[in-house]
């Protein structure tokens, strides 16, 4: 089971490291993917360190997590996921923004299983 685990986990964090790389090599198709516009000017900037450093962060910090089996870095990563969640959630009920809960289903069971994977692959006691 930890093998499975490994390896699920380890495609989440590829698909983000994946997705934070295309912010900085194709913007316009990362910002498509993620039904948002590109930005231009001082919010493409914005837009491309934010969003990009996001992913990149959650796949190398997932990444890292299931090459030395050390759950600890699986909480960053799920941290970063689950209060996306939350603030996507909050953008609806204060702001009117659409109810996106393909985003946040995806953003709540990957937390929820990074923090389940780090506490059966984990090294420490």
């Amino acid at each position: 089971m930890e093998r499975i685990l490994r390896v699920i986990a380890g495609f989440f964090g590829a698909f983000f490291l994946l997705m934070g790389l295309r912010w900085i090599i194709d913007p316009s198709s990362a910002a498509a993917s993620l039904s948002m516009p590109l930005l231009d000017g001082a919010g493409l900037s914005t837009q491309i360190g934010d969003v990009g450093s996001f992913f990149i962060t959650i796949g190398v910090m997932t990444l890292i997590g299931v090459i030395k089996k050390q759950r600890h870095w699986l909480y960053a990563p799920s941290m970063l996921l689950l209060t996306a969640a939350l603030y996507r959630v909050l953008s609806t009920v204060l702001h009117g923004a659409a109810f996106a809960l393909p985003s946040i289903a995806i953003e709540i069971i990957v937390g929820l299983f990074l923090i389940f994977a780090g506490s059966k692959i984990s090294k420490e006691s």
